[in-house]
């Protein structure tokens, strides 16, 4: 039997060493642990522990979260230009599917005369494929889990691009059109609730904020500023499908991009290669390691191969699969979607009627000066956020009084920016008879023409556009204090963040569909704008109440019910007692 010896204590910081291992120090060592038995080698000098693992340069402080696998597929251990320029490719799909959106919002009134139908009609081009990518973004959230993401992008950029294609052809057909936007609608839903959870699945947590941001920032640009532009190209060239040579031309670049930079990101860590270190051996600090590359012809077609278009690996099951439905059903999904849902929506369907508004006399307003009114929500929009991000990098999580100050200065910014635009507007409304075409006919006033400040109106709008960006800012900090709760493992904990956040996006996108068919329908109505500010304004302000009345009183309640829909825990014990690092 070998002597018994006492052993040193173990590292309590990662400042002394960045695992969790034993090492010789001088002095009287002694086992700092709970444990009242005599420590022997036999007992102790082969039990193996997973070292925790941290960051490395200026993070060298930060536990790593999530903790990556020691397999050198890990997405988490790829070198960093293979991650930057797999975000890159889908940052430019998403951009180009950002601009084809609201593509038609400048020349609505051209379309209703090129096609000779009402201006709900027109709307509808807009509003379809939104709605469509709603039902499409819930088919990839669960194909993805199924067959991973890769296909279901490859697949879903062909359909945009198809459609995109198609629509340069369709100048003289409505019926053309309308199945050109519903086919880019077809590949829309993939990156809006895949993308999020590729940024998820390729960086960590202390890396994700800057990657957030700029996605955000760029879907705002090209969402709202792009008509700037399309207004502009639609009345030199005299026809609105001269967007879409453009952004047909760009998928020259953006599916060879996709194709070669975007490798799957699915990976199944819990059962990947983990390396355990004896409790008295020496660890140095945990680093990635460094994939050597040589340039060559040799090289580069061995990185062609591994580009598979299906190479997911990870794990296909029924309960798996089924875990994005059950998402809807979570409490929190629901409330964090009608907490941000109304302005966002709004913003859509009132950037969907300014053609409307202002193309007939008294302004008679060109394309090219309608999508000037978008600088407003682009310019406040990116600056919320932009201030969002720097305050998250400063702070690094939101906490409940943070999030609580957010909702309610979102939802104020909102507000008056909708009851502002609202009554301004509504107060040079002119109603036409019932038997005149509501797409020529003037609905303002000759006064408002000299009354109407179009700067104005721009601001209001981007009042509008900031308080919604700033509530949607708020939806995932709030699904992962959730999930934080009820999930058992970080992995676990991710993926209900993904699927909860997916169909916050999915809904939202579902009514912005409805909101652009409605509200052009609605302000031709008598005093139709003005009920309509109003009465959205009172329901966001009692949601709001609700919602935070809700989260103040019976946050762990709602907590709680999340685990039980989605079958994440036990509620008797819904904290782990284990770090997600031991069991992850």
């Amino acid at each position: 039997m070998p002597p018994t010896v006492p052993l040193p204590p173990l590292p309590t910081s990662p400042s002394s060493i960045k695992s969790r291992t034993a090492t010789f120090t001088g002095g009287s060592p002694r086992l700092t642990t709970g444990s009242t038995k005599k420590a022997s080698f036999t007992s102790m000098s082969f039990r193996p522990h997973k070292p925790i693992k941290y960051g490395t340069g200026k993070f060298s402080h930060v536990e790593l979260v999530p903790q990556p696998s020691d397999d050198p597929q890990d997405p988490l251990n790829w070198p960093q230009w293979k991650k930057e320029f797999n975000l890159a490719s889908l940052l430019f799909m998403a951009s180009l599917i950002g601009a084809m959106k609201t593509a038609l919002v400048s020349v609505n009134q051209v379309i209703a005369t090129r096609y000779n139908v009402s201006y709900t009609w027109v709307a509808a081009l807009t509003a379809a494929p939104l709605m469509v990518s709603a039902i499409t973004g819930f088919l990839s959230s669960v194909a993805a889990k199924l067959v991973g993401k890769r296909p279901v992008y490859l697949v879903s950029s062909a359909f945009i691009f198809a459609g995109c294609i198609w629509n340069m052809t369709a100048d003289s057909s409505y019926g053309s059109c309308m199945g050109a936007r519903v086919m880019q609608g077809l590949g829309w839903g993939a990156f809006d609730t895949l993308l999020m959870e590729t940024i998820q699945d390729t960086f960590y947590e202390h890396e994700r904020n800057i990657r957030v941001s700029l996605y955000t920032i760029l879907t705002i640009t090209t969402t709202w500023a792009s008509p700037l532009l399309g207004g502009v190209i639609s009345y030199r060239v005299g026809s609105f499908v001269a967007q879409y040579r453009i952004l047909s031309a760009l998928f020259a670049v953006a599916l060879p991009m996709l194709a070669l930079t975007a490798p799957e990101t699915a990976f199944n860590r819990s059962k990947a290669a983990i390396a355990t270190t004896p409790v008295l051996s020496f660890a140095f600090p945990w680093e990635p390691q460094q994939a050597h590359i040589e340039l060559s012809r040799d090289s580069a077609i061995d990185y062609v191969k591994e580009m598979k278009p299906w190479s997911f690996t990870g794990e296909n099951t029924f309960s798996t699969s089924i875990q994005a439905p059950r998402a809807l059903a979570a409490p929190t999904t629901t409330l964090v979607f009608i907490v941000t849902a109304l302005p966002h929506c709004f913003l859509w369907g009132l950037v969907a009627s300014l053609s409307l508004l202002l193309s007939p006399p008294p302004f008679s307003l060109q394309p090219s000066i309608i999508g000037t009114l978008l600088t407003g929500p682009w310019i406040l929009a990116i600056l919320l956020v932009a201030g969002i991000c720097y305050y998250r990098s400063a702070r690094q999580s939101f906490t409940r009084c943070v999030s609580s100050l957010m909702i309610a200065a979102g939802a104020l910014l909102a507000l008056m920016g909708l009851i502002s635009f609202g009554l301004n507007v509504g107060s040079f409304m002119s109603w036409p008879s019932s038997s005149s075409n509501e797409s020529q006919a003037p609905l303002l006033t000759p006064e408002a023409s000299r009354e109407l400040n179009l700067p104005l109106l721009s601001l209001q709008l981007g009042l509008l556009a900031a308080g919604a960006s700033t509530l949607e800012a708020t939806a995932r900090p709030l699904l992962a204090r959730s999930a934080s709760f009820t999930a058992s493992s970080m992995a676990t904990a991710q993926r209900s963040i993904g699927d909860m956040h997916s169909w916050v996006v999915i809904l939202r996108n579902l009514l912005a569909g409805a909101f652009v068919l409605t509200v052009p329908h609605v302000i031709p109505k008598a005093g139709g704008l003005k009920a309509l500010v109003i009465g959205l304004g009172t329901v966001q302000v009692g949601i709001t109440i609700f919602v935070l009345l809700l989260w103040h009183f019976w946050e762990k309640s709602v907590w709680r019910m999340d685990g039980k829909v989605m079958g994440l825990v036990n509620l008797r014990m819904p904290h782990p007692e284990e770090s997600f690092f031991d069991t992850d």
